[in-house]
């Protein structure tokens, strides 16, 4: 007699509309596998083909540990209702409550879901894609979802294959990745500052002091003690340590109850470490600009760094870049836009933008500032960005592994480099890079750009 081996329920299956989801599907898919996950999506579909039911049917009833519902208005496809009910039967034949994880990727009513995910918790990513990774990884690791000590290769390439139809080749060439993610190495105590003056006092205090802080409980939250505020502000109220708490237990929620709770605590911190970034990019020569979508940048004018910067990472990887230029008769300027985040550590997640000024230093206000930053950067590749990156947080450290963003000599140090991933294949693209900058920075644009620069619009064609 011959024994069936009992397949590992391991996989995550996603079930979209074919072919208006494949965009989503194909991002969550790649997502999904490289942070360990294996996962199934129908790679034909992807393309444009018909699905394979046989095969979706094999997955959901034998491999599959999670199936992830994509929610559009496509959703009622018979392709979609067919994959909702099998994986309303195996829920129930698993015992698994949680086994259908709905992703909101458009703007449907969460009382239309099909009745298959009616009462399900869903996930959101409408308007934003990104905003669904961190609650469906934490659900993933809550269930125990299996991960794979590497990225499925085979898996990557199917996708990106889906995805560029040959633009790009998948090569098994090992190479390091680098994320925008910027650790914070050196963690300083978080003190819980009484006020021994009157409430005028320290209010007044806390608006001319230089010290970043947060008021709170009749007295203030700050990453240095009082001693170190006395030397800096002369005027400062009579401030006693009512306690000295150490970073990582603050943010875990070990001290919770001097907070009030945990996601208050949370809160604070991440408040101080934007407060502390600020000032740490000022005191180095930054200077800020708004953007139109309510986000405030730090970027490099004019005269603050001579020529280009020019840095060679431990893996060899090579930066020269400059981080202002010329672009028809106004000034491009590297700006960094920095976000604190406590997840997955405590980290600075920096993005590079772009401003632009007439003068070197006074930044266009954030509508027009979009209009121009659009046409400027079309043809700006990731390398590009990356590159910029690196040089930017390795000038500001002065090559140093370390950013200093202390106020007062208290422990606070941002990593110069950022997270870096090794990755088991390479991509090779064939992209038409004829728009750069020159050895100064001067954007010399295309035929087609110019004409649209003049025109005030973009051409359709052009490439991205």
């Amino acid at each position: 007699m011959t024994t069936v081996p009992t397949l590992v329920r391991d996989t995550i299956l996603i079930t979209h509309a074919n072919p208006e989801d494949n965009r989503f599907a194909r991002w969550l898919a790649g997502r999904l596998t490289t942070a360990g996950y294996k996962v199934w999506v129908d790679v034909r579909a992807l393309r444009g083909g018909d699905d394979f039911w046989d095969k979706i049917e094999h997955v959901l009833r034998h491999e599959a540990i999670k199936q992830i519902v994509v929610v559009s208005e496509h959703i009622g496809k018979q392709g979609v209702k067919k994959e909702l009910a099998l994986g309303d039967v195996m829920r129930r034949k698993l015992g698994d409550a949680e086994f259908m994880i709905p992703i909101r990727i458009a703007d449907v009513d969460f009382g239309d879901f099909p009745t298959e995910i009616l009462r399900q918790n869903a996930h959101n990513a409408f308007p934003n894609w990104a905003a669904c990774l961190q609650p469906l990884f934490e659900t993933l690791d809550s269930s125990r979802v299996p991960k794979v000590e590497h990225p499925d290769a085979e898996q990557l390439a199917m996708i990106v294959a889906a995805q560029e139809d040959g633009r790009k080749l998948v090569t098994p060439s090992p190479e390091t990745l680098y994320s925008n993610w910027f650790e914070l190495r050196a963690r300083p105590d978080v003190w819980i500052l009484e006020a021994k003056g009157t409430t005028a006092q320290l209010e007044a205090w806390s608006q001319f002091t230089r010290v970043p802080h947060v008021l709170h409980d009749g007295g203030a939250i700050a990453f240095c003690g009082p001693d170190a505020i006395e030397r800096l502000d002369n005027g400062a109220p009579p401030l006693k340590a009512r306690a000295s708490l150490p970073f990582n237990g603050v943010i875990d929620g070990t001290y919770s109850r001097h907070f009030g709770e945990r996601s208050n605590a949370r809160r604070i911190a991440v408040n101080l470490m934007r407060q502390h970034w600020d000032l740490a990019m000022h005191r180095l020569g930054l200077l800020p600009v708004d953007f139109s979508s309510g986000a405030r940048g730090r970027f490099f004018p004019d005269g603050l760094i001579d020529g280009r910067v020019k840095l060679t990472l431990s893996d060899g990887h090579r930066v020269d870049r400059v981080l202002s230029g010329k672009f028809k008769d106004r000034r491009w300027h590297l700006c960094l836009v920095a976000q604190p985040k406590l997840w997955p550590d405590a980290l600075f997640r920096v993005h590079a933008n772009v401003a632009v000024t007439t003068d070197g230093r006074t930044p266009l206000p954030g509508e027009q500032l979009q209009r121009i930053r659009l046409r400027l950067t079309r043809s700006w590749f990731n390398d590009k960005w990356r590159d910029m990156l690196l040089a930017a947080m390795g000038w500001l450290a002065e090559g140093d592994p370390t950013l200093d963003i202390a106020a007062s000599g208290e422990r606070l140090a941002v990593a110069s480099l950022p997270m870096s991933f090794d990755f088991p294949v390479s991509f090779a693209a064939e992209e038409d890079r004829r728009v750069e900058e020159d050895e100064s920075g001067q954007i010399t644009l295309s035929e087609d750009f110019e004409t649209a620069f003049d025109r005030d619009e973009m051409p359709e064609e052009a490439d991205a």
